[in-house]
């Protein structure tokens, strides 16, 4: 896998890790921001399954991880 597939990986999950915040926080309990955060976990899943699959269980944990740090 290329530097720019990794960051382009990266990126994904860092981007759906930050919708999926949103969502949570902007959560209303209406129909619409329910839809917006189940929308948002499958997005987060789909991420993070790839992840894991690309670059093995123990290197997208340390990415998550990475990204966390970085709000």
């Amino acid at each position: 896998m290329t530097i720019a597939e990794r960051e382009a990986l990266a990126q994904r999950l860092g981007e759906a890790e930050k919708e999926l915040q949103r969502a949570q926080w902007e959560s209303d309990g209406s129909p619409r921001a329910r839809m917006r955060l189940a929308r948002a976990r499958m997005e987060y899943r789909a991420a993070e399954h790839l992840t894991m699959q690309v670059l093995g269980a123990r290197q997208a944990l340390d990415l998550v991880e990475q990204l966390a740090a970085y709000p």
